[in-house]
């Protein structure tokens, strides 16, 4: 795992999901009347439990999948398949959450495009990336596929901010970059990176990049694999 310390990336991820947890909590606390034992939750209430609830679901989906593949327990299976089919998929899969925060989804993707990598590992990927989106986007992110001089670009736009000056400066090809302990990157962006490396072809390498030219207006997140 790029010699970086499994029980580092783990004690900075379970601060980062004490934190979502300890919110969750929180907020069933607030809905739940103690004297009448009765419950009332508004929706934004519900979809802020939610988003709190998966990115702590994501986080354990990624540490057991990165101990799976440092350990050995796991091999990357690529295999050629429909780009428009795994998008919806990964729509369909985040949906709820969507609909609880009131957030459009689109699917850019031509029909007959067809991609090689491994579906397990850039579902994980797409799911966090997703997860990300909704937490800075306004009304939409849109969910896109296409082929860059020879390499499948998978990406998410967001209609928000934007990505902060700090991290579009990152560079990662850099390990030093990938310090979990110093909490220069969290761990949804190791994950990626590491996903994205381990999908090779040749001496060529993915990769990943972060850019504000989002056609939505805010930041663009995508992993290029080789074809």
């Amino acid at each position: 795992m790029n010699n970086i310390d499994f029980s580092s990336i783990l004690a900075s991820s379970i601060h980062d999901m004490k934190n979502s947890l300890g919110m969750v909590l929180s907020s069933l606390d607030a809905i739940v009347d103690e004297e009448s034992n009765s419950c009332s939750c508004t929706p934004e209430m519900a979809a802020q439990i939610q988003y709190e609830a998966k990115r702590v679901n994501d986080n354990l989906v990624q540490l057991l999948t990165m101990y799976k593949l440092d350990n050995q327990y796991y091999s990357v299976n690529q295999a050629e398949l429909d780009l428009a089919d795994f998008l919806e998929e990964s729509y369909l899969l985040n949906k709820p959450l969507l609909g609880h925060k009131n957030i459009q989804a689109d699917i850019v993707c031509e029909s007959d495009l067809f991609g090689y990598f491994d579906r397990e590992l850039m579902t994980g990927v797409i799911n966090n990336l997703v997860t990300n989106a909704v937490r800075y986007s306004k009304q939409r992110i849109s969910l896109n596929a296409a082929f860059k001089e020879g390499y499948l670009c998978l990406s998410v736009e967001d209609d928000g901010p934007g990505f902060p000056e700090r991290m579009l400066r990152t560079d990662f090809e850099g390990d030093d970059e990938l310090d979990m302990v110093s909490g220069h990157t969290k761990l949804g962006l190791f994950f990626c990176t590491m996903v994205a490396r381990l999908h090779t072809i040749g001496d060529r390498q993915g990769f990943i990049k972060l850019d504000n030219n989002s056609r939505l207006g805010g930041g663009c997140f995508s992993i290029h694999l080789p074809q």
